[in-house]
């Protein structure tokens, strides 16, 4: 339980609990944990693909009244989050929205809007260089690449304003057909940059980095409007509304395991690119018991199969009311899929 504490204690903070009461609030979560450890583990079992992948997933249950739950398998180890880190980067821009830094005019919500509906790296890349004020172009000399390097911290330094600190966001996602290039290229190899992803040999010393805790806790915070402004966040999460009746490809993913129930809504986040098949989000009940969720799964052969949509499914079933019922105090419970 100790990782929890650095991953979802700012959280629990944020909530207003006492910081004396963090430590307390994560041990009283057993329940949970024995919860996603046993359906971790029974799924493995059933999936002989499954168990040739790394395994990451984090989960922050959020009752309308009372503190949350937290549980994380491998939640602390960081990982490429391919598109999932796009979510952060709409945050982000809603946030300096608020703060005054920029608009969103009719140009840059196209651009949002393409970089989640249709997770297009080319919108991203366009997105965060609005969010950091950089440019693309060739390499730089050491003096201006110094300030290039701090001011694509700049989302980096807003999440550790929050209490998350373990997730390495600076960069886009590239399409790899000559957009990256130069500076961004300089970036990526530069090895001095602290939080980047453990080294996996190659020039790229700087990758992008999260972890499945810190990106629940994320998420966690999204859903309780203690990120961003409560018009904001709802602003946010609409841009997420996904539904697999309408958006079948996601079958697989966490709105999948919502299995289309018109009592949820789910706002999540998909990421896909070589050997990472990922998701984070957000299951909404109509009570207002939330549950948010993070899982990557990284491996060879790459992992395309029906895991994110189990865990969701199985934990919708344990924590959240059935189809129709009302809001249930007892404590979890064991259900079958």
């Amino acid at each position: 339980m100790r990782s929890l504490v650095s991953a979802m204690g700012a959280f629990v903070l944020l909530l207003g609990a006492a910081p004396a009461a963090a430590d307390a609030v994560l041990e009283e979560e057993a329940p949970i944990q024995q919860f996603l450890d046993s359906t971790v583990e029974a799924l493995r079992q059933e999936d002989a693909a499954l168990r040739k992948q790394m395994v990451r997933v984090a989960l922050v249950d959020l009752p309308p009244d009372g503190p949350p739950g937290v549980a994380h398998w491998n939640g602390d180890s960081p990982v490429y989050p391919a598109s999932v880190v796009k979510f952060v980067y709409l945050m982000a821009a809603y946030e300096w929205r608020d703060r005054g830094l920029l608009e969103i005019d009719s140009a840059f919500d196209r651009q949002l809007e393409a970089m989640i509906y249709r997770s297009s790296n080319r919108a991203t890349q366009e997105v965060l260089r609005r969010l950091t004020d950089t440019e693309a172009g060739p390499r730089l000399d050491p003096d201006t690449y110094a300030e290039f390097k701090r001011r694509r911290h700049r989302v980096k330094r807003w999440l550790q304003e929050l209490g998350i600190d373990d997730l390495h966001t600076v960069h886009p996602t590239y399409d790899g057909g000559g957009d990256l290039y130069g500076r961004d290229v300089q970036f990526l190899e530069d090895p001095d940059v602290e939080g980047a992803l453990p080294y996996q040999g190659g020039p790229y010393r700087n990758r992008q980095a999260m972890t499945a805790s810190g990106t629940a806790g994320l998420l966690a915070l999204l859903a309780t409007d203690r990120a961003l402004s409560p018009t904001s966040s709802a602003e946010v999460r609409e841009r997420m509304r996904r539904d697999p009746r309408k958006q079948p490809y996601l079958a697989h993913r966490i709105a999948g395991g919502a299995d289309g129930r018109d009592d949820l809504e789910v706002f999540s986040k998909t990421g896909t690119w070589g050997p990472i098949f990922a998701d984070g989000g957000i299951v909404r009940h109509a009570s207002g018991h939330q549950l948010a969720i993070a899982v990557y799964l990284e491996g060879s052969p790459a992992y395309r199969g029906s895991f994110i949509a189990r865990v969701t499914r199985r934990a919708v079933r344990e924590l959240l009311p059935a189809a129709g019922a009302a809001q249930s105090s007892s404590s979890v419970a064991r259900s079958t899929e």
